[in-house]
């Protein structure tokens, strides 16, 4: 039997497990980093386990947002959002004959930075930083991310006597279609609560960066 006709013969289980034990989902497959979530792309279902043996003995830890999707695999792409009941997620890997490796979302997030203007090619000194708040410009907006203690990001600030330095945070988010992620940029969650990028690695399952909360 070749791959193409295991994977399809594994898809169309996963499909009809999922009908049985599994809840209605919308799926997107964003193309606008304005607009993520704007239009579905398809009505599938879905059912979210920690375990890859899919038995169901427990919910995803609390610190580990990484899960797997019982789901029809015939169309799915890393990338692709996921939003069923309570839970959104984001697909990070999907292999032949393998159900999807999906990050669980715990927030929506807003990246914003500073963009160069034709004055500073004559005047270096005249680019906007990172803590000018009237010169960010918003990048991407509505993409669900999960953000969790983890890694100290290094981050320039103010080192004042007895200052207390933000902690240092993990974000996972999908490839943002036209963004290239950088450190500097602005995260705001959906709480309102501030970051700044310290280190990002973008690649084919999304982009993970290195975050420090803004403390002003």
């Amino acid at each position: 039997m070749d791959q193409t006709a295991l994977n399809s013969l594994a898809a169309r289980g996963f499909a009809r497990a999922a009908c049985h034990v599994g809840a209605p989902a919308t799926q997107f497959r964003p193309t606008d980093a304005l607009a993520p979530c704007a239009s579905p792309y398809a009505r599938v279902m879905v059912a979210f386990s920690a375990e890859r043996d899919f038995t169901f003995s427990g919910p995803a830890l609390w610190d580990v947002p990484f899960v797997y999707a019982l789901m029809d695999t015939r169309d799915v792409r890393a990338g692709d959002i996921l939003a069923c009941g309570a839970d959104t997620a984001f697909i990070a890997r999907c292999v032949p004959f393998r159900p999807p490796l999906c990050v669980l979302c715990g927030t929506t997030i807003t990246l914003t930075g500073t963009t160069a203007q034709g004055t500073d090619q004559a005047d270096p000194g005249g680019y906007a930083t990172s803590g000018d708040v009237g010169a960010q410009v918003t990048f991407a907006t509505g993409w669900p991310a999960m953000i969790r203690a983890g890694g100290g990001a290094t981050v320039p600030g103010p080192a004042q006597p007895g200052a207390i330095h933000g902690g240092g945070m993990e974000m996972f988010v999908p490839a943002i279609p036209g963004i290239v992620v950088q450190p500097a940029m602005w995260v705001t969650d959906g709480d309102g609560t501030r970051y700044t990028i310290g280190g990002t690695h973008t690649g084919p399952w999304g982009t993970r960066c290195q975050i420090q909360q803004q403390q002003v």
